[in-house]
């Protein structure tokens, strides 16, 4: 069953373009909740959904306005450094992805990793996901499938596209003063997160051969 066919058409979709974000506790409520509920991101993605169904069309769209700025304020090469190195290198779509996968797992990794993006090194200790990479594809078009199939339109036609800026997996990469293909500035600017997911990890490998 699609995580969406329990969504009912009563809806009232709003009579202007909207162009404010929800309130920012209660999008990150939407989002704390969503991960005590949830064992992996598709249990995570249907329970946001399940949230977000239970709220006006306002604040739908709020809730997607808010889950941009969070985007927008990822994009730097800072955070482009500690995707390279927690995905094993990435592009411009696996770097959206990795951006919408801090948000969703909620304010404090997401507070983290905007302030100093290397304190990500505190929840990952052991490196790398082997089931996972640190990713989340469709949490950035949640609110986009409630307004497809409550009123068969795309969420876009009521946003007020001055109200922000919007990257996504084709945007080009974060401006660099440096060289990102280089995996010593890598470890300059992100080195504990270089240490526990290049250094370790491979040392590991060769320790097991």
């Amino acid at each position: 069953m699609n995580f969406l066919d329990d969504i009912f058409n009563s809806f009232s979709p709003p009579t202007e373009k909207i162009s404010k974000m929800l309130e920012e506790d209660f999008f990150w409520q939407i989002i704390e909740d969503s991960l005590d509920e949830s064992n992996n991101l598709q249990e995570q993605k249907y329970s946001v959904a399940k949230q977000l169904n239970n709220l006006v069309a306002e604040d739908i769209i709020g809730f997607q306005l808010r889950l941009e700025n969070y985007l927008c304020s990822l994009h730097t090469p800072e955070i482009w450094c500690a995707a390279c190195i927690m995905n094993d290198d990435t592009d411009p779509k696996h770097f959206y992805y990795f951006k919408n996968w801090i948000v969703s797992q909620g304010r404090e990794l997401y507070e983290k990793a905007v302030n100093n993006p290397d304190d990500l090194s505190f929840y990952f200790e052991e490196g790398f996901n082997d089931d996972d990479l640190y990713e989340f594809e469709g949490f950035n078009e949640i609110t986009d499938e409630i307004f497809r199939v409550k009123i068969n339109k795309p969420i876009q036609e009521y946003v007020n596209d001055s109200s922000l800026v919007i990257f996504t997996e084709n945007s080009p990469k974060p401006e660099f003063e440096w060289d990102d293909e280089n995996m010593m500035n890598l470890q300059i600017f992100c080195p504990r997160l270089y240490k526990i997911f290049i250094e370790d990890y491979f040392n590991h490998d060769d320790d097991d051969e």
